[in-house]
């Protein structure tokens, strides 16, 4: 049996992957509603939650491409940066980095090929790399 921590911990993970996935809270929460709706009809296998809740995040999102992103303030500056990519180039960061999924699993949920997910990332990495840097310049041009 599960026990409640486990329960918690799975929740508090999967609403904040789909948050960086959506940029909102509010279709952050729904998405988690699809997950566990669609782990109730599908059964709970080990990862049915977490996939049910990306693939209705990336959707969500799709449905409302004019959504205003909630950046949370709770956030570490270096998450936030991630608002600062393409919807795709975030999805391939969440998923590989943050979340750990196999590219190939990647390559399923996104509809792209393994070859594209991989160059999206390294893309997506060398952008956050020239965010940071950019950021460092700016604070040292404030001193």
């Amino acid at each position: 049996m599960i026990g409640k921590n486990e329960v918690t911990k799975a929740l508090d993970g999967t609403f904040w992957a789909a948050f960086m996935l959506t940029g909102s809270m509010q279709a952050a929460e729904h998405a988690v509603l699809n997950g566990i709706a669609e782990t109730e009809c599908y059964g709970a296998g080990d990862d049915a939650f977490l996939l049910g809740t990306i693939k209705a995040s990336i959707q969500r999102r799709a449905d409302s491409p004019r959504q205003s992103h909630q950046r949370c303030a709770q956030l570490p500056l270096e998450l936030r940066r991630l608002f600062l990519l393409a919807p795709i180039s975030r999805d391939c960061f969440v998923l590989r980095i943050l979340l750990g999924i196999p590219a190939g699993i990647c390559s399923r949920i996104l509809h792209r090929r393994v070859k594209e997910i991989e160059d999206v990332l390294c893309a997506a990495l060398q952008d956050l790399a020239r965010l940071e840097a950019r950021s460092r310049a700016d604070a040292k041009c404030r001193v």
